[in-house]
C-alpha cells in the first residue's frame, strides 16, 4: 500500500538511523493495580484489530517504500525487574520504551514493566510512521476500554488512513497544489532558519538527544491565559512569540523561520483514525527591537492560523520549493493540550515525572512523563498545557549542545514569558541573572 509523503520521509529517516529512538512515541502509565495478563493481551489484540495501521509492516519494492497489513500476534511484552525501588522501575520503563523497532516486523507494541509488590508501568509505544500524539492517546483509551470490557462500545470508524493517503495524492494532483506552493514559497522566501549558537560543529546526524524541563507557576499560567484573551490570541501564540524573541536576542536575525507541527486531521470522520496526521511547517517571524511581546504574539497567532489553513502541504515538499537551501527550519515549537486528551490524565504541577494518581475505567493509574522523541531537531520546545499549568520540555541535539547551554536558554525563555505583553523585544535581557552573576565573578577574579 502507498505511504503518505510524511510516512515516506519517516521511512527515509528510519533507514538512515534504524537504531534511533527519535521517532518513537510512548504513553506511559504508572499502574497501581495488578493487571490480568490474559485480559491485557486480549485488549492489545482488539486494539490492533480496530486500527489497521498498528498491524502493518513496512518494506521497499524497487526502492519505493510500501506498507502491508500483516497477521501479527498481539505484541505484548512483560519485563520483570524483580524487587526494585521507584527510580529503578522508571529507569527500566525508559529502557523498554526506547527499544527500536524493526519496521519489517511491526511498528506497535505494549509493554508491562513489573517491579516487586505489584509495582508496574504500562507502556504503549509506536513508531511515528503509524502514529502521532493524538493517535497515541486514542490507542491508550481504546486499550483501557478493551481491558475493562470484552466487547467495548467503540464508535464506528468510517474512514481509514488509506483514505487520507488517497486524499493527499488527489490534492497534490489538483490546482490546490499550486496555491499551496505559492503560499509556502512566500513564507520562506527571504527568511533564514533560526539558530541557537551551538557548542560543537554540525556533523552527520545521530539523532542523539536530551531534554530540559521548564515548569511555570500556575499563577504565571493564569496571567498568560488572561494576556492572551486580551490580545485576542491563544496562549500558545504568546509562548511562540516569547520563543521567537528569545532566539532573536540570542543572535537570530529579525526575519527568520521556526518549525511548528500542525494536525492534518481535517475531516471529522478521521477523528478516531490512528495514523501519522502531523506535518511540521515553517512559521515566519519578523521582529524589530521596538516590537512588543504582545505585538509579536498577535503576529505569531496570525502565522499559526494561516499555517494551519495551509498545513496539508507536506513539509518534504516545502523543502523542495527552495532547492539547495536545505531545511527551512532547524528549531521547532509544538503544543500538546492535555485538556483535549482522553483519558484526561493530569500532569504533575511541580514538573516531576509522575502525575497525581487518578481512576480511569476502574483502573488506578498516573501518567508517567518519560523522555522521548529527542534529537529530531536542533531544538524542539514541546509546550504542554493542562488548565493553568504550562510546562515546556526543551529537547535538543546532544551532538550540538551542552546541557548547560540549553538550561541557560530555557531560563531565558522563562524570563521572556514572564516579561508581559508590553515589554519591547529590544529590552529583553540577553543574559539572565545567573549569567550576570557569573560575568561579574569573572571581573572580580
Amino acid at each position: 500500500m502507498e505511504l503518505s509523503i510524511g510516512q515516506q520521509a519517516l521511512w527515509f529517516l528510519y533507514r538512515l538511523a534504524p537504531e534511533s529512538t527519535a521517532y518513537l512515541i510512548t504513553v506511559a502509565l504508572r499502574v497501581y493495580d495488578v493487571l490480568d495478563l490474559d485480559r491485557l493481551r486480549g485488549a492489545t489484540a482488539a486494539v490492533m484489530a480496530r486500527h489497521e495501521l498498528l498491524r502493518s509492516v513496512f518494506d521497499e519494492v524497487d526502492g519505493v517504500p510500501r506498507r502491508s497489513p500483516a497477521d501479527l500476534p498481539p505484541p505484548l511484552t512483560v519485563v520483570d525487574l524483580g524487587p526494585v525501588d521507584e527510580d529503578a522501575l522508571r529507569a527500566g520503563a525508559a529502557r523498554a520504551a526506547g527499544q527500536p523497532f524493526d519496521l519489517g516486523e511491526g511498528a506497535f507494541r505494549v509493554t508491562l514493566v513489573r517491579g516487586g509488590a505489584g509495582d508496574a508501568v504500562l507502556l504503549v509505544t509506536a513508531h511515528h510512521i503509524v502514529s502521532d500524539a493524538m493517535s497515541q492517546w486514542m490507542i491508550l483509551r481504546d486499550l483501557l476500554w478493551a481491558y475493562e470490557q470484552d466487547e467495548p462500545g467503540w464508535p464506528v470508524i468510517t474512514r481509514t488512513f488509506d483514505d487520507y493517503v488517497r486524499h493527499e495524492r488527489e490534492s497534490l494532483e489538483s490546482p490546490r497544489r499550486g496555491r499551496l506552493e505559492r503560499y509556502w514559497r512566500g513564507v520562506c522566501e527571504g527568511a533564514e532558519p533560526a539558530g541557537l549558537p551551538a557548542d560543537r560543529t554540525r556533523s552527520a546526524g545521530s539523532f542523539r538527544g536530551a531534554a530540559v524541563t521548564l515548569v511555570w507557576p500556575e499563577s504565571t499560567g493564569a496571567r498568560l491565559i488572561d494576556q492572551a484573551r486580551k490580545l485576542g490570541v491563544t496562549p500558545f501564540a504568546v509562548v511562540v512569540a516569547a520563543l521567537q524573541a528569545a532566539l532573536h536576542r540570542r543572535g537570530a536575525s529579525g526575519d527568520f523561520l521556526i518549525g511548528c507541527p500542525v494536525s492534518t486531521r481535517f475531516a471529522a470522520r478521521t477523528r478516531d483514525v490512528v495514523g501519522c496526521f502531523a506535518n511540521t511547517v515553517p512559521l515566519r517571524a519578523r521582529l524589530t527591537p521596538g516590537i512588543t511581546l504582545g505585538e509579536a504574539a498577535v503576529a505569531a497567532h496570525r502565522e499559526l492560523v494561516a499555517a494551519t489553513a495551509h498545513g496539508e502541504f507536506p513539509s518534504a515538499l516545502i523543502r523542495e520549493l527552495s532547492p539547495g537551501r536545505g531545511l527551512p527550519y532547524h528549531l521547532a515549537v509544538n503544543l500538546l493540550s492535555m485538556d483535549a486528551m482522553d483519558p484526561p490524565l493530569p500532569l504533575a504541577a511541580d514538573g516531576s515525572i509522575e502525575g497525581p494518581p487518578t481512576t480511569y475505567r476502574g483502573m488506578r493509574i498516573a501518567v508517567l512523563d518519560l523522555a522521548q522523541m529527542e534529537g529530531q531537531f536542533d531544538l524542539m520546545v514541546d509546550v504542554r498545557r493542562a488548565g493553568t499549568l504550562f510546562t515546556a520540555v526543551v529537547k535538543y541535539d546532544a551532538d550540538l549542545f551542552d546541557q548547560l547551554t540549553i538550561e541557560r536558554f530555557t531560563s531565558r525563555l522563562r524570563q521572556v514569558v514572564e516579561s508581559g505583553p508590553d515589554a519591547p523585544i529590544g529590552r529583553v535581557p540577553r543574559v539572565d541573572e545567573s549569567e550576570v552573576a557569573r560575568l561579574l565573578a569573572f571581573g572580580e577574579a
